[in-house]
Order: structure tokens, then C-alpha cells, then sequence
């Protein structure tokens, strides 16, 4: 069995793809709307929004671990 793929085949991928890429927009779309929503609700519950600066990171950096040449030979 080859793993070429015909032109006929590929035709098919090609324009199913098109539609794919119209459902993610579609699926992009509805994601951003339950987010604006949620967002929503959670401020009129009493939440809070904070801006965090930039450079803030959750991890503090770690040293660097170096293990060339540990594995045994």
C-alpha cells in the first residue's frame, strides 16, 4: 500500500479543510462569547479583574540542572 495520497484524495482534504477552518472561526467565535459571558457574570457576582505587570512570573527561575555526561555508559 502507498502512502501517496491521489489527486481525487486530495481534492476531497482540500476543500473539507475549507469548511473545517469556517467551523473553527465558528467554534473561535462562540468560545470568545461564553468567555465574554462568564466574565460578565463573574464582575456582577463581585469579582475582580487585577492587572499584573509583565515581568511577574508564577515560578520563581530555578538554577539550571546539567546532566551531559551522567548517563552511564
Amino acid at each position: 500500500m502507498s502512502n501517496r495520497v491521489d489527486f481525487e484524495e486530495q481534492n476531497t482534504i482540500s476543500a473539507s479543510a475549507g469548511q473545517n477552518d469556517d467551523f473553527s472561526e465558528q467554534k473561535k467565535r462562540e468560545m470568545r462569547e461564553q468567555l465574554q459571558s462568564d466574565v460578565e457574570s463573574f464582575l456582577q457576582q463581585g469579582g475582580q479583574v487585577q492587572k499584573i505587570e509583565d515581568n511577574v512570573r508564577a515560578d520563581p527561575p530555578r538554577k539550571p540542572t546539567i546532566n551531559y555526561g551522567a548517563a552511564p555508559i
